[in-house]
């Protein structure tokens, strides 16, 4: 008969990944009216990616770029949402 503590090790949480994808989410819900979609999306995706030790800079801020300019024809083009794309200052 095995004691209690036979076994492998219970793993530890890791708070990385939740805390900054959820601060993401956050920074973009925060940013999307006043900075548009392109600058809330890509800024969002750099904060997600520092969820994990493992990120590589250069393929994530390539794939942030174009994650954004999918999301910049996907949501107001092909769905036809009224999202502002860019800052107000730079529209006037």
């Amino acid at each position: 008969m095995g004691l209690v503590f036979d076994g492998p090790k219970i793993a530890t949480y890791h708070w990385r990944g939740p805390f900054f994808v959820s601060l993401s989410i956050l920074c973009f819900a925060a940013a999307i009216r006043p900075l548009g979609l392109v600058i809330s999306a890509f800024v969002a995706f750099l904060i997600a990616g520092m969820g994990t030790p493992e990120t590589r800079w250069k393929e994530t801020i390539i794939v942030g770029m174009c994650l954004t300019i999918g999301c910049s024809l996907l949501f107001p083009y092909a769905l036809g949402l009224p999202l502002q794309l860019f800052p107000r200052f730079m529209i006037q």
